[in-house]
């Protein structure tokens, strides 16, 4: 059995040292009273055997010990030839291992290539690839868990390489991957923390026609939920933001309100919270959404028809990708509210992704009133100004 204080003195390097893939260039070294103290030992009984073992493994050569005049030991220090020594005793992973393995997952999967985003692939492959053989992460993707990394590459692999049908259920989506039950909402947030990576803008699994359990929408204006009982729930007067879940909105049989039209807002941050603050007359029914949601699909299946229903977006490929989305699952047409283009001399260019998204966008038959736009921004090949928040401001329609 190791001793309390030499078990301390390893948890202490492994935390300021031992994670790192390349070595120390100078001593490692604790205060030998602090160091007694952190690993608890206090009789003296104990501190004079914790001396002697030290002392001893100075003389073979692992430890440095530094004393003060009357022999008391001060500082003990780990040379820097012996960090593999101490690693060795405590079957510590060796750090230059885990990142050559987690670079090895990182080359297959470049080398198998990608059906649906050649480009897209390899290139954040290799960003993968340069960030870990300069000992660092890129988040949720660790080169300290090669094991992780080669499992979390694969299911985001797996998840890009199809096309999902539309409101695919994501237990379906698991047992289509042949993953076990729950595996993608186990790992839903790294998940979408590297396909945000992958396709360099925030990117959720409703992007790719994967629908989560359990979602809420964020809505402001009146609203109310009527059940099969006869009871019904009606929306408070909460101002900037209330959350109804697909849950309620399931068990609803119908859903009405007093707002005169619905307006949907890709942006739930800034934007959602700026318009909420004018709707003052509580004429207009705001709805929070990127890609639709389970939620938001509810909602609006259950809403009047009648309803008139504007949607605010980003112009960007990924802005108007929402757009045709809702216009998929919405059973009213569903009118683009200040989406027209613009270009912007500083613009990002078009990723990869971008075209191909908008390759699509162009030929599908429910965007006809939005090709003239998607048009000039092919041409320039650019984003243009498209950020909602960069916007004048705006009063509602």
């Amino acid at each position: 059995m190791k001793s309390a204080w030499l078990l301390e003195f390893h948890r202490q390097w492994q935390r300021a040292r031992g994670g790192r893939p390349a070595a120390g260039d100078t001593p490692f070294s604790r205060d030998w009273r602090k160091l007694l103290e952190d690993a608890g030992i206090s009789a003296a009984e104990d501190i004079k055997h914790a001396e002697r073992e030290a002392e001893s493994l100075e003389a073979q050569g692992h430890l440095k010990l530094s004393h003060y005049r009357h022999r008391l030991i001060q500082r003990v220090r780990l040379p820097v030839a012996k960090e593999a020594w101490l690693r060795g005793l405590f079957h510590s992973d060796d750090p230059v291992v885990l990142r050559q393995r987690a670079l090895e997952a990182v080359g297959a999967a470049r080398a198998k290539g990608h059906p649906l985003y050649p480009d897209l692939w390899g290139q954040w492959c290799s960003s993968l690839a340069d960030t870990f053989a300069a000992g660092r992460n890129q988040r949720p993707l660790l080169w300290r868990q090669p094991d992780n990394l080669k499992d979390l590459l694969s299911l985001v692999y797996e998840l890009t390489a199809r096309e999902w049908p539309p409101h695919t259920l994501v237990r379906d989506a698991d047992v289509a991957l042949g993953q076990p039950t729950k595996i993608i909402e186990r790992l839903r947030h790294a998940v979408e923390a590297a396909l945000t990576q992958l396709f360099q803008r925030g990117t959720t699994l409703e992007a790719l026609n994967i629908v989560t359990a359990n979602s809420r929408l964020l809505f402001d204006g009146p609203l109310t939920l009527h059940f099969a009982d006869g009871s019904a729930d009606v929306s408070g007067h909460l101002r900037h933001g209330d959350f109804v879940t697909a849950a309620d909105l399931a068990r609803a049989v119908r859903v009405t309100t007093t707002a005169s039209r619905i307006l949907s807002i890709e942006n739930s941050k800034t934007t959602f919270r700026n318009l909420a603050a004018q709707n003052d007359a509580r004429d207009t029914l705001l709805v929070a959404t990127s890609f639709p949601t389970q939620a938001v699909r509810l909602l609006l299946e259950k809403l009047p028809l009648e309803l008139p229903h504007f949607h605010f977006g980003d112009t960007d490929p990924a802005g108007y990708f929402i757009l045709t989305k809702l216009r998929e699952v919405c059973p009213r047409s569903v009118a683009a509210w200040q989406m027209d283009w613009s270009d912007k001399p500083d613009s990002p260019p078009l990723t990869a992704y971008d075209r191909r998204v908008l390759e699509r966008l162009l030929t599908a038959p429910n965007m006809e009133d939005i090709r003239p736009d998607l048009h000039r921004m092919f041409v320039a090949g650019s984003k243009g100004e498209f950020e909602q928040e960069s916007r004048p401001a705006l009063l509602l329609p």
